[in-house]
């Protein structure tokens, strides 16, 4: 197992204060009366463990129907792919993050294949969502230089080209992950898309702190990751730059879970040590 459990439920509580076949549904309103189920998912061929989180957000409302924990923790939570379907089991609350799994034995993750991913609870909710895994047909490679002189500290430059997959559109997460002695982070994560093939290579510049990564071991990795993943990503950076800003565009989290909010992802990974 290459992660934890509980650094997928880590990762999943980072997220949550960040095919033809597929079914979209965006810009759906936050619940101005009524509790409103949220779901999270982010599907990795690489891990042992299939991991699916219910939270709830709440309505304003005096007389508003509510969604406890106890709901959440009570749901069905399924994942079906080419017509088997398995269960997940609850796995803990983590300060209301609930968390449903499945090891990958059960379902296998495989690019190119769909999976649905269905929570309901009786009439208290009922969510569905879908993503299609891309495939791992890419590589990349990367260059350092430094350390550089900077007003605050130190710096080195990363620059990165990923081989991209041609004869689609394409969507990657590049990210560098420090552990050191006292502390275990992401120090810079960057979304990008291919602009369907005008070049089949992408290229990035990343700056990383020299205390990060002379003081500890540091990993790139670039992920392959879904278009719903992508757009989730871009609409949760548009609303941590608009924050605050009166005059900014009004702008909705992405999501593509009907029946409630969420985001249902996908990705391939391909990791590097710095």
């Amino acid at each position: 197992m290459r992660y934890t459990v509980y650094k997928l439920i880590a990762f999943l509580s980072l997220a949550y204060t960040m095919s033809s076949c597929r079914k979209e549904v965006t810009n759906i309103p936050l619940a101005q009366a009524d509790d409103m189920a949220i779901l999270q998912g982010y599907l990795n061929p690489d891990l042992d463990t299939i991991t699916i989180a219910l939270s709830v957000a709440s309505g304003i409302t005096k007389n508003k129907k509510t969604i406890t924990q106890t709901d959440l923790e009570h749901a069905q939570v399924t994942i079906e792919s080419n017509g088997v379907v398995k269960p997940l089991q609850f796995l803990t609350n983590n300060y209301g993050l609930v968390v449903f799994y499945l090891k990958r034995t059960e379902l296998p993750i495989l690019s190119g294949s769909t999976y649905t991913v269905r929570a309901k609870n009786g009439d208290k909710f009922s969510m569905e969502a879908m993503t299609t895994v891309p495939a791992p047909d890419f590589d990349f490679s990367f260059e350092t230089t430094g350390p550089f002189h900077s007003a605050s500290s130190d710096i080195y430059r990363i620059k990165t080209k990923v081989a991209d997959i041609r004869g689609q559109e394409n969507f990657y997460r590049i990210n560098i992950y420090s552990e050191m002695p006292w502390n275990n982070s992401n120090v810079a994560i960057y979304y990008v898309t291919d602009d369907h093939d005008a070049t089949a290579e992408i290229s990035t510049k990343i700056e990383l702190g020299a205390y990060a990564k002379d003081s500890g071991t540091c990993t790139l990795s670039v992920s392959n990751i879904s278009e719903e993943y992508y757009k989730f990503a871009e609409s949760l950076n548009t609303l941590g730059n608009t924050d605050g800003n009166p005059f900014a565009e009004p702008t909705r989290l992405y999501t593509n879970v009907q029946g409630g909010i969420g985001i249902l992802a996908s990705m391939r990974v391909k990791y590097k040590a710095l």
